[in-house]
């Protein structure tokens, strides 16, 4: 089946549609995320982001719905309520940016996106804006790092997890100060331009040099995918699995692996490494990590060996990131 924007717009129509048929407390429904770009697959998958906003109640928070291996439907549940204070959303690095980055509505009641979006977007960009949401990334980095100072000599997937979550959030703050954040499977995708829009190119060479190792290696992607896939199956298998992990979400993100692996390495790496830190964190919770996650983890340098040394060098990271945002803060008159 040949996958094009125009099947996954039809798609979202049609599911908005079939949804509003008898049903009356829906307010608004919109696409964001990656259906938003002009090509949205990565590997040959996708999914399309829905925002579900209601007058009455929530179903749900959140659901995820197979339609074929190669994309499925994401959709967020809000009650109308959770935007009726534009001031706030102005300041909300998620909901308030994706408002406001290219949204397409889909269904509008009374004109309540139009309506909504314009009161959110008016200041959106307002410099005093802007900084409050990256503060919020830097210093959930920057508190996350100070966790690690009590984790760093007891290696486990948790720690690891704290690790990878202050380098998001590090670069999450970087990207903020020109766009919104960075989803996972995009994320060194689209970190680059970001930097790059900053005259900062160092700070993607030095994230990057936060997750593989000094000197290069040889991908052992075969094996590294086996032992993933199988730990991906068992979590699915349990009941307290995340749903972002659930049915249809293994191609998502194996697909992306294997479509970047070749042509963009350490962007293919980061898909599995933190997908795989998550799984193996929700899997050992109270145990040891199993043996195939702690060679993946060492031979990229981020095992237990290693791993004082790579938070020292995230210190290093953080001061920069640190350092840049004060600098723009300055020259905008924050």
């Amino acid at each position: 089946m040949r996958i094009t924007r125009d099947l996954l717009l039809s798609t979202a129509r049609d599911t908005i549609k079939r949804y509003t048929f008898g049903v009356h407390d829906l307010v608004c429904a919109y696409i964001t995320g990656s259906l938003v770009h002009d090509d949205p697959l990565i590997g040959g998958t996708t999914d399309i982001d829905l925002v579900y906003v209601h007058a009455i109640d929530t179903p749900v928070d959140r659901e995820i719905i197979p339609v074929t291996d190669d994309f499925h439907l994401d959709i967020a549940h809000f009650l109308e309520t959770k935007f009726s204070q534009p001031r706030d959303l102005r300041t909300d690095p998620w909901l308030g940016s994706f408002i406001c980055h290219y949204p397409i509505p889909i269904y509008d009641d009374g004109h309540w996106f139009e309506y909504t979006q314009a009161g959110v977007f008016a200041h959106f960009y307002d410099p005093v804006n802007m900084y409050e949401r990256v503060k919020i990334f830097s210093e959930k980095a920057r508190g996350g790092w100070l966790d690690l100072q009590s984790r760093q000599d007891t290696f486990t997937s948790q720690s690891l997890l704290v690790y990878l979550e202050v380098i998001m959030s590090a670069a999450n703050a970087i990207a903020c100060l020109s766009s919104v954040p960075l989803t996972e499977r995009r994320f060194l995708l689209d970190f680059p331009d970001r930097v790059q829009g900053l005259n900062m190119p160092g700070l993607y060479s030095g994230l990057t040099d936060l997750i593989v190792p000094e000197e290069p290696i040889e991908p052992d992607w075969e094996s590294w995918l086996a032992d993933w896939r199988t730990e991906f199956a068992v979590l699915q298998g349990r009941p307290d699995a995340l749903i972002k992990y659930g049915k249809g979400r293994m191609p998502y993100y194996e697909q992306a692996i294997e479509g970047l692996k070749t042509d963009n390495q350490v962007a293919a790496l980061w898909i599995l490494l933190w997908t795989w830190t998550e799984i193996s964190t929700l899997l050992n919770r109270g145990s040891s990590d199993n043996l195939p996650f702690r060679d993946f983890c060492e031979s990229l340098m981020l095992g237990a060996e290693h791993f004082s040394g790579r938070v020292a060098s995230l210190d290093a990271y953080l001061d920069v990131t640190e350092e840049t945002i004060e600098r723009w803060a300055d020259h905008n008159g924050v």
